[in-house]
């Protein structure tokens, strides 16, 4: 059994094959002119793995073993943006920031059509109640109201995988030497078979979370317009955001199983 604690920060995170993809891909409050130190999005702040095997002969030319593999870990990190150049350095990676209440954010209405087609899907309030409920579920967010989230900040859940490996073994001695043929199986994500709710890897359900509205007129903090934004939807079903994690869709969300086969002889 092992536990590693994991704590790194950096100034780039490296988001880009380039020096100047690096640069401008990385997330920041004040321009990539100015960044600051902030979570490696490369770690795992915790994780614990173990390991357990137990083998039996029996009846002169058999055995079975039976080994359980596990691991827990927090599944990464990730940073809350705006999906626009938000500040005007020419480049789409700024951070949020978390308001505290709502008078301290502007939406508008989320509307499709045009002129006298207009029609609107979520008004402005229902907006601004959504984002704080939001907010108020979200462990990261609710936790900085009011501050600027950090690059990195937020970490996706812990999760936990048990795999198991079971070997049959047929032995039997040819020329006075061991000779064995053994049958493999080996159960990944053994938890997921048990409970289809255990083993899930979670992804979020958003790919624009706040949509600024007038970025291009803010040019003045003093005398320019108030900032204003959309509430993101849920890249799924299209619908104002309420939670911040989803089941992802993926091979390592399920259970899976691999036979094998093997003779060994000397």
């Amino acid at each position: 059994m092992a536990y590693t604690y994991t704590d790194a920060k950096n100034l780039f995170d490296g988001g880009g094959d380039q020096p100047l993809s690096a640069w401008q891909g990385t997330a920041t409050v004040n321009g990539s002119n100015n960044l600051g130190l902030a979570y490696n999005g490369n770690t795992l702040p915790h994780r614990v793995i173990a390991s357990l095997s137990y083998r039996q002969e029996y009846l002169g030319h058999l055995g079975t073993t039976v080994s359980f593999f596990y691991e827990g870990a927090t599944q990464g990190r990730y940073s809350y943006q705006y999906s626009a150049d938000f500040n005007r350095d020419g480049a789409n990676a700024d951070l949020i920031y978390i308001p505290k209440s709502a008078s301290e954010i502007t939406f508008v209405p989320v509307t499709t059509g045009t002129g006298a087609s207009t029609v609107t899907q979520f008004t402005a309030q229902q907006q601004s109640d959504a984002f704080f409920a939001f907010v108020d579920q979200d462990p990261y967010l609710s936790k900085h109201k009011g501050e600027y989230a950090e690059r990195n900040g937020a970490q996706f859940p812990w999760r936990n995988q048990v795999d198991v490996k079971i070997l049959q073994d047929i032995f039997t001695n040819i020329g006075g030497k061991r000779n064995s043929l053994q049958v493999s199986l080996d159960i990944f994500n053994f938890g997921n078979l048990l409970n289809n709710n255990w083993g899930r890897i979670k992804q979020t359900t958003f790919n624009n979370f706040l949509e600024p509205q007038n970025v291009a007129n803010l040019t003045n903090a003093a005398t320019g317009p108030t900032p204003t934004f959309r509430f993101g939807r849920d890249n799924v079903t299209g619908q104002l955001l309420t939670t911040t994690f989803r089941d992802a869709v993926s091979l390592s969300s399920t259970y899976y199983m691999q036979l094998g086969l093997r003779y060994s002889f000397n």
